[in-house]
């Protein structure tokens, strides 16, 4: 996968900027948090973008389950009216990932970077590893971080007046089940990145929430509610 053009691009870009970073701060860890901050400043725009799509999500799923509940109609004709409430609501269920999926190459990149400067990349951020180019022996990096991320799931984009409790435990179990599985042999930096963002992208959705919760009460009214349970 490092071999990829588009990876091979992203090395030579980001390497220097890492360079730099730790030049100026003199630390290979706070140079990984720095850019990692750097990163989700320009992805600002996607994560305004995200969340109107959450809201659009949210109105088209209430909305398509009131239609399914009244409609007397025939099936093909429910079809139809189901595309079209789609396109009213622009609802583009891939589009709700593309924050990821724009970090998963970046992701990749900083693997390969830390993984080629292995015990050359010293931080007295975690000062019982030897190198953040290397995996934490204890497991106690990946092991914590996992945990952060699956507990910022927690911080949802959609207000927690309209969730079911139950998907965000279900978020939280899959998030650490999967963060466990990607940094458990990666070098701490890679870590390092991960963490960073699933905090910044906690805060993130924190405020833009706030935006959610208002587009879905212009659309649903007071109702929007009606279907949450504990």
């Amino acid at each position: 996968m490092t071999n990829l053009p588009l990876i091979q691009k992203l090395i030579h870009f980001v390497q220097p900027v890492f360079a730099g970073l730790e030049h100026w701060v003199g630390d290979w860890g706070l140079a990984v948090i720095l850019f990692t901050v750097l990163v989700r400043i320009c992805l600002i725009p996607v994560s305004v973008r995200q969340s109107d799509l959450a809201a659009s999500q949210f109105i088209f799923s209430r909305k398509a389950a009131e239609l399914q509940k009244s409609w007397t109609g025939t099936a093909e004709a429910l079809a139809e009216e189901m595309a079209k409430l789609m396109r009213q609501q622009k609802f583009n269920p891939l589009a709700l990932f593309m924050n990821a999926i724009i970090q998963s190459p970046i992701l990749i990149t900083v693997y390969t970077i830390f993984s080629q400067l292995g015990p050359a990349a010293h931080s007295i951020l975690v000062p019982w590893v030897s190198s953040i180019g290397v995996p934490d022996p204890s497991a106690m990096i990946p092991v914590a971080v996992a945990l952060t991320s699956g507990l910022t799931t927690m911080v949802t984009l959609i207000p927690g007046e309209f969730m079911q409790t139950g998907s965000v435990k279900f978020s939280f179990v899959l998030i650490t089940g999967i963060s466990l599985l990607i940094l458990w042999t990666a070098p701490v930096a890679t870590a390092l990145y991960y963490g960073t963002s699933s905090v910044w992208g906690a805060l993130e959705r924190k405020i833009l929430s706030r935006r959610v919760r208002r587009r879905i009460l212009e659309q649903l009214g007071p109702e929007a509610n009606g279907e949450a349970s504990p």
